[in-house]
């Protein structure tokens, strides 16, 4: 789920893992998208990346520890390393400047990791066990 039309709604959306497709649709108008995006079995993790209202398309690649995120405002692709491979994605606008951070949980060690978006400082902050999830993601894995 998300907000991929900006309306201020959240929209339906799925993620097709056998063909790597996403599927929403828009809550303004009813209008049925769909955008290939996510090869290699990555986790979803769509946010507001770019702070213009609209959710972005946005996985998570365990195997790895890249992001690769599509900017709804302009369409560009970026792809970025933050995590490893036991990382539980968590992206939220923990800094305030409107646009979501790149963030994970490592329940290993109850570590959250993440990079501001608003000036790229790097936080690690123990909150939580061996074991732990996060709220947000308990019920996805």
């Amino acid at each position: 789920m998300g907000d991929y039309d900006g309306d201020g709604q959240s929209d339906l959306a799925v993620y097709r893992p056998s063909n790597e497709i996403w599927y929403w649709i828009d809550s303004s108008d009813n209008s049925f998208h769909f955008e290939p995006f996510g090869a290699g079995m990555p986790i979803y993790s769509p946010a507001d990346f770019d702070g213009d209202g609209k959710t972005d398309l946005a996985v998570f690649r365990r195997t790895d520890g890249e992001w690769f995120i599509r900017y709804s405002r302009s369409g560009l692709f970026r792809p970025v390393q933050f995590g490893s491979s036991e990382d539980i994605p968590t992206p939220a606008d923990f800094d305030g400047d409107g646009k979501a951070d790149l963030s994970v949980f490592r329940p290993s060690n109850g570590i959250w990791y993440r990079l501001n978006s608003s000036d790229g400082t790097f936080f690690a902050y123990p909150f939580g066990t061996n074991g732990d999830k996060p709220t947000q993601t308990a019920f996805r894995y």
